[in-house]
């Protein structure tokens, strides 16, 4: 794995390079004057340059942001590559739109012509074909009034109308005698 290390990583690598030496150093002197004190302190300062390092790589490893940045570029391409994409057949889907309507408009445009030229055609058939009639009944009614056939003829007598009687005067009560029709029993 590749790390790319910052000015200020690297100079703390140096220097953590130089104590890691000089902690060496300490324990080889001090093991060859047998200063077990020496020999400690050497030691100590080993581990606390090996730690330095050892901070330094894992902040460089978790700060470390190329494969993230190299993966936000990759997705940034890819959204401008579909918003062009977007813009693209939006503007096809204007065009189409614009398109159909022209073609709707000069449609309307077509069929009104050619309703007006049929309505033109049907009113001249109309026109014709009353003219036609009209003639026909005029020359009929012609033709009836040279036969005769508006003449006022004479009348037959009417028929002979029944007349209602006349009103006869009312008989007294008493004579009158009772219907006893259906049943109807008087007291």
């Amino acid at each position: 794995m590749y790390m790319d290390l910052t000015a200020r990583s690297k100079a703390a690598v140096a220097i953590a390079v130089g104590i890691l030496l000089a902690g060496f150093a300490v324990i080889i002197r001090s093991a060859s004057a047998q200063n077990a004190a020496g020999s400690i302190g050497g030691a100590c300062l080993v581990m606390v340059a090996l730690s330095l390092v050892i901070l330094v790589l894992v902040r460089a490893w978790v700060c470390n942001t190329n494969e993230e940045r190299r993966i936000l570029a990759a997705a940034q391409r890819e959204a401008q590559s579909e918003r062009t994409r977007y813009i693209a057949a939006q503007a096809g889907l204007t065009n189409e739109s614009t398109r159909l309507n022209r073609e709707a408009i000069a449609e309307r445009a077509r069929l009104t012509a050619m309703l007006k030229a049929e309505r033109a055609k049907m009113q001249a058939e109309f026109d014709n074909t009353r003219a036609k009639e009209l003639s026909e009944a005029f020359q009929t009614g012609a033709e009836m009034e040279r036969a005769g056939v508006f003449k006022k003829r004479q009348q037959p007598p009417r028929g002979n109308l029944l007349t209602f009687p006349k009103k006869q005067p009312a008989a007294p009560e008493a004579e009158r005698e009772r219907s006893r029709e259906h049943g109807v029993v008087g007291p």
